[in-house]
């Protein structure tokens, strides 16, 4: 007699659930493909800031390592916060009837945006010379309030990729709950080091810098917890 495999995950849908049409299909499958690349750039953007601080703590040319670290933190929000831009009237058909409140998601993805321009145009200019002492500590203030609204509407990402594996679902939202809490705790440290700095209360460098791998430890962890919910559809 044959046996029935038990190693394969399983899949609980809910009582109603009807597959979809084949449309619907194909653009879920391009949503998830850039909701996927915009979370894994925020992962390689966060880790490269991180190490970038972490080597400017060392002492070595810190205002290009702060700088170059901006750049990286930016582009990482703006890569978040444009892929879910772009596929908008997707996002709005998966969150339509959903109890929570799309105007945190709207707030903190649109912060994520601009706080991400601000500060690659704060790292260019720092890099460039101009005013760095003031524009690396601003930048790391900039950095800090995306981080703090945006972690806000952290948990918001996990309605965006209903996943039927009841397992898997309960980790990855773990995951992102937990990511969200430490942007928001994060986002608080880097904004008052970076107030500390301008007021030259301490290193003038060495405390945004500060700010900046703590910021980058932070992407990395929120864009691994959505990463891995995101990927989860391909499987």
């Amino acid at each position: 007699m044959g046996s029935v495999r038990t190693d394969q995950p399983q899949h609980i849908y809910p009582p109603n659930y009807v597959p979809p049409p084949r449309q619907i299909v194909v653009e879920d499958r391009r949503t998830m493909q850039i909701f996927t690349g915009g979370s894994t750039v925020e992962t390689i953007g966060g880790f490269t800031a991180a190490i970038l601080a972490l080597i400017g703590l060392t002492g070595y040319r810190q205002i290009y390592m702060l700088g170059v670290a901006s750049i990286a933190t930016g582009m990482a929000l703006l890569a978040h916060g444009g892929s879910i831009v772009s596929r908008w009237q997707e996002v709005l058909r998966r969150i339509e009837g959903d109890r929570f409140d799309r105007s945190e998601l709207i707030g903190g993805v649109g912060t994520e945006m601009f706080g991400g321009a601000v500060g690659v145009v704060l790292g260019i200019l720092a890099i460039a010379n101009v005013r760095p002492f003031t524009l690396l500590p601003v930048a790391a203030i900039v950095f800090g309030g995306s981080l703090l609204l945006g972690g806000a509407a952290q948990p918001e990402m996990e309605e965006l990729v209903p996943d039927y594996d009841a397992r898997h679902r309960r980790i990855t939202r773990n995951a992102i709950h937990a990511s969200g809490g430490v942007m928001v705790l994060v986002g608080i440290a880097a904004s008052v080091l970076g107030i500390l700095s301008l007021l030259e209360v301490g290193p003038v460098l060495t405390l945004p810098l500060a700010g900046m791998l703590a910021i980058g430890i932070a992407l990395v962890l929120a864009g691994g917890a959505l990463t891995a919910r995101f990927v989860r559809r391909f499987a």
